[in-house]
């Protein structure tokens, strides 16, 4: 985390967001994944009370975050409890990528309506020159974003690109927000950017669009 801060303060952020993704269902039982949250939540305070306010450097506040699986039925692998140590959370979509797009549709606005859930995260699941996007409702995606202040991630990961610069377009024609993130697993993915940025402009979207080019406090503002 030290790392990612320092890197995040030569970048000049005034903010970033651990988003890693939530503890495997299939390994942890519901107790151990709210014990694994709660000491991530208590690291993020500690992070903020300790390093950020009294550090030299740009970063003046660590979000505490998730990226949760949307399980096939629409609900999501983490407890309430688990929930409620986060500041917000991002779903995404990492299996069972062949559902009608109906089905699918239904499964994203299900996991989407907890109202800790503010960012839909690689929103196509595509991985280039690997996989090929999800079918979707996107109308209907764009509409419930729309109404709930709902976000879209343009994934700046050069493996994915996702939101396409095709649907960027439509979501800004549709009002919709978009988040920028860099999926950095490490402190160089923050590195990521410029070709989140790039999409971004393919799409015609400004400054205006994306969610995280605000300063802190209207950020929070819009958290809320």
């Amino acid at each position: 985390m030290l790392e990612i801060i320092d890197k995040a303060n030569e970048l000049k952020y005034q903010y970033l967001a651990f988003t890693e993704h939530n503890p495997s269902k299939s390994k942890h039982n519901e107790e151990q994944i709210v014990d694994i949250l709660k000491r991530k939540r208590e690291a993020i305070d500690k992070l903020n009370y300790s390093i950020v306010k009294s550090r030299k450097g740009s970063i003046q506040k660590v979000f505490n975050s998730l990226e949760i699986d949307i399980l096939p039925e629409g609900g999501l692998p983490v407890p309430e409890k688990g929930l409620e140590t986060l500041d917000f959370a991002l779903i995404s979509i990492h299996s069972s990528f062949k559902l009608s797009r109906d089905a699918m549709t239904k499964r994203v606005l299900s996991g989407f309506a907890h109202p800790k859930v503010k960012i839909f995260a690689h929103p196509t699941a595509r991985k280039l020159n690997e996989r090929e996007g999800v079918e979707l409702n996107w109308p209907q995606i764009l509409d419930f974003c729309k109404k709930n202040a709902k976000w879209l991630e343009i994934n700046a990961d050069p493996a994915r690109l996702d939101l396409p610069d095709t649907l960027v377009k439509e979501a800004v024609k549709a009002g919709v927000k978009l988040s920028m993130g860099t999926d950095a697993h490490h402190k160089d993915g923050l590195d990521n950017i410029p070709f989140g940025v790039s999409v971004a402009r393919r799409g015609w979207a400004t400054m205006e669009d994306i969610v995280n080019t605000k300063g802190l406090k209207e950020f929070e503002g819009m958290l809320h």
